[in-house]
């Protein structure tokens, strides 16, 4: 008797490592654990700390929760209370907050972030320094890129977003006429010809498309970008 009610108590503080292969209810008080393994569904109805991650399938927190590791769920995150997440965020379904929550990184994979509010957001950026011969602006890492020529280059686009989406990106380019810039075939530009830029100066550039990049609309949003006189 002794040693099973050794085991439950393990098994319910999380200290075991057991996997919860059913569902799991907490009712009132609140729960630390090492880690939870959800094959099925658990509901935590109070407040939750876990130092390692919750890996499984649908996992709901009501209560003010905070999660050490990584939130990994072939289905549902489902929070209502505050809650920190200090690792990746990954789902393949639905991540429901209604509550304030802390997130270390939020893997999305193409799917689709429906009605935020934002504040305080910054566009990704990419300083990609002095560039000559070749220069690749790859959209997987930044949507802000910075660059000064050193010497005539010819510019690639990468990793565009899906036929339907619309997507793209912005150059700041330092002494871009200073020298021979070649753009990818793909890039149209407003009349049919690429903008003169340049020589010892700032232009803003901007690159949209919405057919994965099988056409690039590019444009100059400032050309000598500089403070007035």
């Amino acid at each position: 008797m002794r040693e099973m009610m050794s085991q439950l108590k393990e098994f319910l503080d999380g200290s075991s490592g057991d996997t919860i292969t059913s569902s799991k209810i907490v009712a009132t008080t609140a729960e630390i654990l090492s880690g939870a393994d959800v094959t099925g569904t658990a509901t935590f109805n109070s407040a939750v700390v876990l130092s390692s991650s919750v890996t499984g399938t649908t996992a709901s927190f009501s209560g003010a929760t905070t999660i050490g590791g990584a939130a990994v769920l072939s289905s549902t995150l489902d929070v209502t209370g505050a809650t920190t997440i200090g690792g990746a965020a990954v789902l393949s379904s639905t991540l429901e907050v209604t509550n304030t929550t802390t997130l270390g990184v939020v893997e999305m994979a193409d799917n689709s972030l429906i009605r935020p509010t934002l504040l305080d957001y910054c566009v990704k950026g990419s300083a990609l320094g002095s560039v000559s011969t070749a220069a690749t602006i790859d959209m997987t890492s930044a949507n802000f890129f910075s660059a000064t020529l050193g010497g005539a280059c010819t510019f690639a686009f990468t990793n565009p977003c899906s036929t339907g989406d619309f997507g793209g990106f912005v150059l700041e380019l330092t002494n871009g006429g200073s020298d021979t810039v070649v753009w990818p075939a793909a890039v149209d530009f407003a009349g049919g010809t690429a903008p003169t830029l340049t020589a010892s100066g700032v232009d803003l550039l901007v690159f949209v498309t919405r057919d994965a990049g099988t056409t690039y609309h590019g444009m100059v949003a400032s050309a000598d970008s500089k403070t007035p006189a």
